[in-house]
């Protein structure tokens, strides 16, 4: 091959061959909160791999890295010469040198743009409950079960965005054909100026560290209906840090919730 199929390296991933690790949990009035974040796995990197660029076409190398870590280099054939891009990880405490060579191959792919696109998640809630498939510990060291978020959207590979949103209810299936209905209702729930994007970071951060916060059956008025705070942070995370009008509701209704009010965050 002459030339390298960027965009077929950097299409979305099928859900399946996502994996999702807990960043951060607590327990709060004795409810357990947790924020998961997402990876590709190494399995569907390498199947990415053979599928664009042909088995043949690409090898990987892993050499010591600083302070008892390992970097990986993923190479590809590009006409007569191989291209490499490296990147490293630190060894786990889990899984040691294995959870680090597994690390380094997903940072190295990252230089290559697959599963770049997972960055622009950022973190997001975990369920917990009784029921989950996954297990996980608070930082105080309380066990609980969790099942992953799932993905927005435009996270998914275009043949299977139609699917995802077919089996949801219909408030959520109407979002890609309009402006979503909770979304729009919360944008105009506080008409005032319009912030600075400073300011919007601001309150996008203050969601991020007081959310956590709280309860479970906290409530967010859209409109005239009342909806899952929690819930509603979760499905409309992209449009909260962009859209002035839902960060300053949901920043409302997180004040409301917890009783800690935005720029005095602890």
């Amino acid at each position: 091959m002459s030339e390298i199929d960027f965009k077929g390296l950097q299409a979305h991933f099928p859900p399946a061959e996502i994996e999702w690790r807990l960043q951060q949990a607590g327990e709060k009035n004795g409810r357990v909160w947790a924020i998961a974040v997402p990876y590709v796995t190494n399995r569907a990197i390498q199947g990415r791999l053979d599928e664009v660029v042909g088995p043949q076409a690409w090898k990987n190398e892993f050499r010591p890295g600083p302070g008892g870590g390992v970097i990986c280099g993923i190479s590809v054939r590009v006409g007569d010469e191989w291209v490499t891009k490296w990147d490293g990880a630190e060894n786990t405490d889990i899984e040691g040198v294995k959870g680090g060579l597994s690390g380094a191959m997903k940072r190295a792919a990252v230089q290559w743009g697959i599963g770049r696109y997972l960055y622009a998640l950022d973190e997001t809630f975990a369920s917990v409950g009784d029921h989950g498939r996954l297990r996980g510990k608070t930082r105080e060291g309380k066990p609980f079960r969790w099942d992953p978020p799932a993905l927005p959207a435009w996270a998914l590979p275009q043949a299977e965005a139609p699917a995802a949103s077919a089996g949801k209810p219909r408030e959520r299936s109407r979002r890609k054909e309009e402006p979503r209905p909770a979304a729009a209702a919360a944008a105009g729930a506080g008409m005032e100026a319009e912030p600075t994007r400073e300011e919007l970071d601001a309150m996008v951060e203050f969601v991020r560290q007081v959310g956590p916060r709280v309860e479970d059956g906290a409530e967010i008025r859209i409109d005239r209906d009342l909806r899952n705070l929690k819930e509603f942070v979760r499905e409309n995370w992209p449009a909260i840090k962009e859209q002035p009008g839902i960060a300053r509701a949901v920043v409302h209704a997180i004040e409301s919730a917890t009783g800690t009010h935005f720029g005095r965050a602890a």
